[in-house]
């Protein structure tokens, strides 16, 4: 009995111990974004278009400290119904944060009244009826180990599927930051 009760003690305080640990890592990312925001003004950039990965072009800019230390990588694509903001943080030059948002269009934006009037529709592009589904991506030493949802909620990331986003997050996050280094 004893034993099995010394058990339970050291599975709890390991419990608290790796749960402490994430929101401490979480308050870490959350201060280091908070500064590269503040400092975004004052950063060095540099830009390049984007044209192979939707269908009306794009572009990304990369924001580099006076320490020439990369901090933020600020990719965006554009389509006929909708646009993509993805930024992705860094701390030494490592990967810490992703922030997607996914703009959905409530018509293509070249539907004016007069191509509505044409395919029948009586609704035309209005920015006003936009909606952004956003998520939350959270690293260290380079794994995704916290995904928040549009609703702030937690996805499984037991599910292969869902680490795979993180992987990709990444790929795309260093592919972009060599094609700005060009």
């Amino acid at each position: 009995m004893r034993t099995l009760t010394t058990i339970m003690t050291l599975l709890l305080f390991s419990t608290l111990t790796v749960a402490q640990s994430i929101d401490s890592t979480i308050n870490d990312i959350r201060v280091k974004y908070k500064n590269i925001r503040t400092h975004l003004a004052s950063y060095d950039t540099t830009m390049t278009a984007i044209w192979d990965e939707s269908t009306e072009g794009g572009h990304a800019i990369a924001y580099y400290d006076r320490s020439s230390d990369l901090k933020l990588i600020e990719v965006t694509w554009f389509g006929e119904t909708g646009k993509r903001i993805t930024q992705y943080y860094f701390d030494n030059w490592k990967l810490i944060f992703a922030f997607d948002q996914d703009f959905d269009y409530n018509r293509p934006i070249y539907w004016d009244e007069k191509k509505a009037k044409e395919m029948g529709d009586n609704e035309v592009f209005d920015p006003k009826k936009t909606t952004v589904k956003e998520d939350r991506y959270y690293f260290k030493n380079e794994k995704l180990f916290l995904w928040l949802d549009n609703d702030g909620k937690s996805v499984d990331l037991t599910l292969g599927t869902n680490t795979l986003v993180g992987q990709g997050l990444i790929a795309h996050a260093y592919k972009t930051r060599d094609e700005l280094k060009k």
